[in-house]
């Protein structure tokens, strides 16, 4: 009766008292330690790697990398530019200054002015003396998009960019003598043209660099064809959409009224475009007949 075999709780009792038995818990076996330190480790699941969002991820994490790359290149080669021809500024001012005309003269008007124009004419002489290098840069990160014989052609397309940069850049320097006259005829009377230089250069800077960007249109429209953006035939079909876009554009350009100034503007615009259907049409059938060929060859 009262050995310790028989010996319960009190709510062991009561629960018996109740009517209600509760069964005792066994003590849970450990199991040896071991067991537990040999025990194979599962490896993690590769499961988002290898499905098909994971690979978009990893190939645009690899395409932002070699963007990144080739970014810092161009920055670097625009920095070494600037160092050259800050050298070399001096002359650029004065080459610059010249179109501006005899009767125009220019003043400084704070005494920081002369050091931020002789520094932004070497950062934009810079990005014209570094253009052969960032238009690789910008060429060789589009490359991959193409096919492997229009690769080929990617040394020529980089110096085609770079002349119509520079021809375009050009271009927009032979319009700053009549730009400067058009402003000047605004004087006269007790009116006095009393121009800030840096005023002039930011205008003579704005617009090589305008016409050098513009005179990249062809091989725009070339590149965009040759990834399937655009075709010839929709750019034929919008043609005089983009008519009137060139005279509007050319009238914004253009510091004179009268119609023919516009047309000056207008009329190599037109030209760019129309190149650049023929350029699209060009790259369109190449394109098609590779894809024809891998059909085949598949």
């Amino acid at each position: 009766m009262n050995s310790t075999d028989d010996r319960t709780s009190p709510e062991s009792q009561a629960n018996e008292g109740d009517g209600l038995r509760v069964p005792r818990s066994s003590p849970r076996a450990e199991p040896p330690l071991d067991s537990v330190k040999n025990e194979p480790v599962a490896a993690p699941s590769d499961s988002f790697a290898d499905s098909g969002l994971g690979k978009q991820v990893s190939v645009f994490l690899s395409h932002l990398d070699e963007l990144r790359a080739r970014l810092f290149r161009a920055i670097l080669a625009v920095i070494g530019g600037m160092i050259v021809c800050l050298i070399f500024s001096e002359r650029i001012v004065n080459f610059i200054v010249e179109t501006a005309g005899k009767d125009v003269r220019l003043t400084l008007l704070t005494p920081t002015e002369g050091v931020m124009v002789y520094l932004k004419v070497g950062l934009v002489a810079g990005v014209f003396l570094s253009s052969p290098v960032w238009f690789a840069q910008l060429w060789g990160f589009i490359s991959p998009a193409l096919y492997r014989n229009e690769k080929r052609v990617i040394l020529p397309v980089i110096a085609a960019s770079v002349g119509a940069f520079l021809i375009g850049a050009a271009f927009g320097y032979m319009l700053l003598p009549y730009t400067a006259a058009y402003f000047m005829s605004f004087a006269g009377g007790q009116i006095e043209a009393l121009w800030s230089l840096s005023s002039y250069i930011n205008l003579a800077l704005q617009l090589p660099l305008s016409f050098g960007v513009i005179f990249e249109l062809p091989l725009v429209i070339y590149a965009a064809a040759a990834l399937g953006l655009v075709t010839a035939p929709t750019l034929r079909k919008y043609r005089r959409h983009a008519i009137v876009g060139i005279m509007i554009l050319a009238a914004f350009i253009t510091p004179g009224p009268d119609i023919f100034s516009q047309l000056i503007v207008a009329v190599p615009l037109l030209i760019l475009f129309e190149a650049g259907i023929l350029m699209a049409a060009v790259a369109r059938k190449r394109r098609n007949s590779r894809d024809k060929s891998l059909t085949e060859a598949s």
